[in-house]
């Protein structure tokens, strides 16, 4: 029997139907008059909600008197414009957007390269080259000057260059390190660790994980036009996928735990979600505005 989760992000799919009529939305009110499945549902229609705020806006319109609609008008501006205010590292220093990578020189002669939908802000003090990663993925060369340590922050851990390359990847409230060259100090409130090459860190919730042996070729692999992922829970893939190809992703919690092992060209990524519903015991639905459902089955 599926999850109360689940269930609500089928409603969602079948709602947004062309389709749907009122005996579907009958039986759809029989199912939220549940307390666990109303709960259900107000979380899966509030992540909607920030996925598609205009597309939102309209329909509670529509439930308005036209003289109500009028006087709230103005909400079908500000709802996008508080979802653009608050979203992670709007006002950086350099972003990309969906299936653009950019390389960045710094000015001490550090090299950064950008993977698609990714925030990056710099703040070179007297002392420290300081620099924030907000959303996504960066690769990082880092120029040596010892009277200048290269620290970059990344969800609640910092990482500070000793003499390195190294890859940093965001998911939700996990980051995660991996290092190509010589050795990087990572550091997370009172806990610190010295990650060493060919080694990847995944710091996440309230533990770190010991550092692990990976093939860095494949870990960075995005930096030659290739997602390339083993036994990754399937949230992250989408994610990465997501930041690459301009979807947004609902996902369920049972899904978003299915482990993937594949290998996707970014220049052919359109079919992706179809191949993984295909391979996965899960199932796909693709809504207006580029959003993804996948629930697991």
């Amino acid at each position: 029997m599926t999850s109360p989760d689940d269930q609500a992000l089928e409603w969602l799919v079948c709602l947004n139907d062309t389709e749907a009529d009122d005996r579907l939305r009958e039986e759809f009110a029989r199912w939220h008059a549940v307390p666990e499945h109303a709960r259900a549902w107000r979380q899966a229609e509030a992540f909607w909600n920030r996925l598609n705020p205009v597309t939102a806006e309209i329909r509670r319109r529509r439930r308005l008197s036209r003289r109500a609609a009028i006087a709230g008008g103005s909400a079908l501006v500000l709802a996008p414009l508080a979802l653009w205010l608050t979203r992670p590292g709007r006002f950086a220093d350099y972003r990309t957007f969906a299936g653009e990578t950019r390389e960045l020189l710094l000015p001490d002669g550090s090299r950064v390269e950008l993977a698609a939908g990714s925030a990056l802000s710099l703040d070179y003090a007297t002392k420290e080259r300081r620099l924030a990663l907000h959303l996504g993925e960066a690769f990082f060369q880092v120029a040596a000057d010892p009277e200048q340590p290269f620290i970059v922050k990344a969800g609640q851990a910092e990482f500070i260059a000793l003499g390195t390359a190294f890859n940093i990847r965001l998911f939700e409230d996990q980051v995660s390190l991996t290092v190509t060259e010589h050795r990087v100090l990572a550091r997370r409130g009172q806990g610190e660790s010295v990650v060493e090459e060919g080694h990847r860190l995944v710091i996440g919730g309230s533990l770190a994980t010991h550092a692990q042996a990976v093939d860095t070729d494949t870990e960075t692999a995005w930096r030659q036009g290739t997602l390339v992922f083993e036994a990754a829970p399937l949230g992250e893939v989408m994610d990465v996928l997501g930041r690459n190809a301009g979807w947004r992703v609902m996902i369920s919690d049972r899904a978003r735990r299915i482990p993937v092992t594949a290998m996707f060209k970014l220049s052919r990524l359109s079919d992706a979600p179809e191949t993984i519903a295909r391979t996965l015991p899960v199932r796909l639905s693709r809504l207006p505005g580029g959003v993804l459902v996948i629930r697991a089955e």
